[in-house]
């Protein structure tokens, strides 16, 4: 951001501490050294296992087991059982079934899912997805009714109808609905025939971390085991079911890492017709890994319901051969890039809205008319990203306003809104992600009301985002064994992150920019071991302040890449400081 102080003072307003950029807080575990343990491995990776409390094989071997046939048994899902039944009775009277999902990509992965595994059994299925813009989140009364005109007599949901209790008691006589869904579940439970969601306090399954495709899948292999045994494979969906886990951004330990590194398995030896149009359009060739997933695979399927119709994305998904799905992936990444193009343009202008911010200000509250809803909480997340604060992002059109929210670490979404909900005409989501919509005569209180939550919550020392630096390495270390090792703990994610290493006193050999805009950053460095090239996406306009010579310490997750054959480390640059920076915090773990 430019030197705001200095515009203020042209424009003769009154100075006053303006709202900074984020400041980055490198907390490191002490001391940064191998213990005695696991004498197998590299010093390096011996560090990080330590600091996560791993000191013997058998700590290890947890991480090691990943294989879903040791998952919990599905039918410990509350309902399962009961639902399972409805289907197999819907399948062999010949009922239409409709599956009825969400247009973001854990959505639309749980319908495709549930989707192909009931035609593989025969079933006739209506798949239907809600239109963001024209209907909004959840179950809606028009399209059950429309479902039932065109025959469904049972209804699937996938990612929502946990909290559409009146919408469930409201549906056409007749009609059976089974809910599966991963949302917090509201004061009262729907009135459906069964309700599949592991966060149900009554639910005695061991793990409530899954998306909703997750979900999806489990009442798959319920199925397959209790009424088509030989019939059915729930493992023809694992990638999609990999992405939108991955994609809605759920905890990626226990089951979930499982699921993860089956559904790459698959993406890197035979993906379906649509994720393999997908990885094509992205330009991704392998080794595929969740980070492809995260931030390339996941937001072009998230592009179809923000800008037009996620049921573009449950199409290309549901797609057969690549013939079709071709086609449907450049439509995607021609949305994708349309919506990378609107984010920006939200984001440069409420720069302008955030600049006119104290710098004690705890909470970044705004919108504007014209801001489209599709990428309202992408601009938002960039804000925080940017700034580290808290951030609800508005379009102001008509007298009812939506929002999308994004967090930051200690900031539950969830527990604010509920605070502010009398304010508010409805909300929903996770601690880091939430939607609401306010009227527009209510706007300015509930503006002050999250201002004022959010300062009795939050200090200084909040808006300081952390790096965990787990390992300190020389040059030298980096080497392909030590990537495979880091690579036990994959797939990376929220609750098991990305180990992050040290190099420090090292010398700047170049500095490059790159990228079809050169927009991205090089560094090629050396220390007093070894070379090694360092990116940064979207950090060119730092290259100015990189000259040749100049040392420094440098943070950086380690990647491994084939490009044209050959095979590479680089690192993925986190955080870089000039040499010798002593303020550190130091944390025990």
């Amino acid at each position: 951001m430019e030197n705001v102080d200095t515009q203020l003072s042209q424009r003769g307003a009154i100075m006053r501490p303006v709202l900074k950029k984020e400041r980055r807080n490198w907390i490191l575990p002490e001391p940064l050294r191998a213990q005695p343990g696991l004498e197998a491995f590299s010093s390096v990776f011996r560090q990080i296992l330590h600091g996560r409390g791993v000191t013997r094989q058998s700590q290890l071997d947890p991480w090691l087991q990943t294989d879903l046939e040791r998952a919990p048994d599905p039918f410990l899902l509350k309902d399962m059982a009961v639902a399972c039944d409805l289907i197999a009775d819907a399948v062999h009277r010949g009922e239409r079934i409709a599956v009825y999902g969400d247009y973001d990509a854990d959505g639309v992965t749980a319908c495709v899912t549930l989707a192909r595994g009931l035609r593989s059994i025969g079933a006739e299925v209506i798949t239907y997805i809600p239109n963001r813009f024209t209907e909004g989140y959840g179950l809606n009364a028009e399209a059950l009714k429309d479902l039932h005109a065109r025959g469904a007599r049972l209804v699937i949901t996938c990612d929502c109808g946990t909290n559409s209790v009146d919408v469930a008691r409201g549906r056409p006589p007749g009609m059976r609905v089974i809910v599966t869904d991963h949302h917090e579940v509201g004061r009262e439970r729907p009135p459906v025939d069964a309700l599949i969601n592991p966060k149900q306090p009554d639910c005695p399954y061991p793990f409530d971390g899954l998306a909703a495709c997750g979900v999806a899948y489990k009442l798959l292999v319920a199925l397959e085991r209790r009424a088509f045994p030989g019939r059915l494979d729930p493992t023809l969906s694992l990638d999609a079911v990999a992405l939108g886990t991955v994609a809605d951004v759920v905890p990626l330990h226990g089951e979930n890492r499982a699921i993860v590194r089956a559904g790459l398995r698959r993406l890197n030896q035979a993906p379906g017709a649509g994720c393999a149009a997908l990885l094509a359009v992205a330009g991704i060739s392998g080794p595929i890994t969740a980070e492809h997933l995260a931030f390339q695979l996941g937001p072009r399927i998230n592009a179809a319901g923000r800008m037009e119709d996620a049921m573009l994305a449950l199409e290309l998904l549901m797609s057969d051969n690549r013939e079709s799905a071709d086609p449907l992936a450049q439509r995607l990444q021609d949305q994708n890039s349309q919506r990378q193009q609107l984010t920006a343009e939200i984001v440069r202008e409420a720069k302008l809205q955030v600049v006119e911010l104290d710098n004690a200000a705890a909470v970044i509250v705004m919108g504007a008319t014209g801001w489209p809803l599709g990428v309202l909480g992408l601009a938002a997340s960039r804000l925080v990203e940017e700034f580290y604060r808290p951030t609800f992002v508005f379009n102001t059109d008509g007298d009812e306003w939506r929002g999308s929210a994004r967090s930051i670490e200690g900031f539950h979404l969830v527990d604010c809104l509920r605070d502010c909900a009398p304010l508010l005409d409805r909300f929903g989501g996770h601690a880091m992600a939430a939607g609401l919509t306010v009227l527009s005569s209510r706007f300015a209180e509930l503006k002050q009301r999250l201002e004022a939550y959010a300062a009795a919550r939050l200090n200084g020392d909040a808006f300081s985002r952390p790096i965990r630096i787990e390992a300190s390495a020389a040059f030298a270390d980096l080497k392909p064994s030590l990537h495979h090792e880091i690579q036990m703990l994959a797939p990376f994610g929220v609750g098991n992150r990305e180990p992050l290493l040290l190099s420090r006193e090292a010398e700047i050999v170049r500095t490059e920019t790159f990228g079809a805009d050169r927009r991205h950053l090089r560094l090629h460095l050396r220390d007093r071991t070894a070379s090694a090239e360092a990116i940064a996406f979207d950090k060119a306009a730092a290259a100015p302040h990189l000259p040749a010579g100049r040392r420094l310490d440098v943070v950086y997750a380690l990647q491994f890449e084939r490009w044209d054959g050959l095979d590479r480390l680089r690192l993925h640059l986190r955080d870089l400081r000039p040499a010798a920076q002593t303020a550190l915090v130091l944390a025990s773990v």
